[in-house]
């Protein structure tokens, strides 16, 4: 069995051996070849699998590489197309600012609607004590001047969160 393991490990040493010795052979160049044609090779697979996304790289691409230049088709379009979004994105502000305007405007209305319901809730409710304190008779005097408190409080707490 030793003779064995000793023998498989000659072995690889000699593969290691001549592994080290075909790298010294090859050259960088030679290495730098085989990587752009195995890059040509993986390329030209991806192409065949996705050419509508090859396709739109290129064109993508192709854009960028124009936009470089100074007095390119590309960017004149791409400068008119800017003038024009710029444009079209402050009437879309305006706008937007417009019906802001409109909505705040709108919650103050309610609010101040809101307000007076609940005033002349207040108000009701004031009377309605009022009356069953002059129903109740001299326990009544000191219901009515509860409610009254309760009544001008329960206004007044209202108008403080609206305001």
């Amino acid at each position: 069995m030793p003779d064995a393991k000793r023998t498989q490990l000659k072995k690889k040493v000699e593969a290691g051996q001549a592994r080290n010795e075909d790298r010294g052979r090859t050259t960088v160049v030679d290495r730098a070849g085989e990587a752009a044609i195995e890059a040509k090779d993986k390329f030209t697979a991806f192409a065949k699998e996705h050419p509508i996304a090859t396709v739109a790289g290129g064109v993508a691409l192709g854009v960028l590489i124009s936009g470089l230049f100074k007095r390119s088709p590309t960017r004149r379009v791409a400068n008119r197309a800017a003038g024009r979004a710029a444009g079209l994105a402050a009437i879309g502000a305006e706008l937007a600012r417009a019906y802001a305007l409109q909505a705040i405007d709108a919650a103050n209305d309610a609010g101040r609607a809101g307000a007076r319901r609940l005033d002349g809730l207040g108000d009701t409710a004031r009377s309605l004590g009022r009356d069953a304190a002059h129903r109740a008779g001299d326990a009544g005097e000191t219901a009515m001047t509860a409610t009254r408190q309760a009544g001008q409080r329960l206004s007044k707490a209202i108008r403080s969160r609206i305001n």
